[in-house]
């Protein structure tokens, strides 16, 4: 761990709960964006959405806390938030291709039910995981940041406020503003590239290597670049 550049700066760490929350938040509306078009957004489907993302996120917390207790480097956990704004960034390129497989498979296994078991196989492929890496972020955070127990609940509550205020955030900008102004797809790159800026920020000031940053800069370069054009040729071809 590198005392001196991240985990006396508990402010960063604060900012690291507040964007992961709002993350939280933002990739759980996108969802019902991206499934709206196949399943509906009906009850059910958000009953779906919420309940495998509550299912991801507590899995993420006792991940998280064990991970932390049995090696206390913020260099691990941050490399999951970059896996993490990784594959949401990727969401937009291949969800639809996942929910057309799944769709697919689960029209000939099932007779009934459909929409439920449909819902629930694409929210469990697609969204899970990287939100159960974000669901580590509060575990984690809460051993780096206590140094001892005579404020330990202190700094448990302020890193609780930032990622509720971060969560609020992350509710109301994209129903009320990405999402209208851009879309869903960009959206999805938004977030994803806030969470990978927080991470290259992190690598920087640790000195760590070059190739992680890199490679995710890269990626999400590319993703960004892919729509960007595709949205281009779609406007220019009406």
């Amino acid at each position: 761990m590198d005392k001196k550049s991240i985990l006396n700066n508990k402010m960063f760490l604060y900012m690291t709960e507040f964007f992961a929350g709002m993350s939280v938040m933002a990739v759980e509306l996108g969802a019902s964006r991206l499934l709206a078009p196949y399943f509906s957004s009906s009850q059910i489907v958000w009953t779906i959405i919420i309940g495998t993302i509550m299912i991801a996120m507590a899995l993420g917390n006792i991940y998280g806390g064990k991970a932390a207790d049995k090696d206390p480097d913020p260099g691990k956990l941050y490399k999951r938030i970059l896996i993490a704004a990784i594959w949401i960034a990727a969401i937009p390129v291949l969800g639809k291709y996942i929910i057309i497989a799944i769709s697919a498979a689960v029209i000939f296994a099932v007779n009934s039910n459909f929409l439920v078991i449909a819902a629930f196989a694409t929210c469990m492929i697609v969204f899970v995981f990287p939100l159960f890496l974000l669901g580590t972020v509060t575990p984690s955070l809460a051993k780096y940041t206590t140094e001892s127990l005579d404020d330990n609940g202190k700094i448990i509550g302020t890193l609780g406020a930032f990622n509720t205020v971060g969560s609020i955030i992350g509710t109301f900008v994209p129903t009320f503003v990405t999402i209208p102004a851009v879309g869903t797809t960009i959206t999805f790159l938004i977030f994803a590239g806030i969470l990978i800026a927080l991470c290259i920020a992190f690598f920087v000031s640790t000195g760590k290597k070059v190739t992680v940053k890199a490679v995710s800069g890269l990626i999400i370069f590319i993703v960004c670049c892919f729509f960007r054009a595709q949205h281009l040729i779609c406007f220019l071809g009406k």
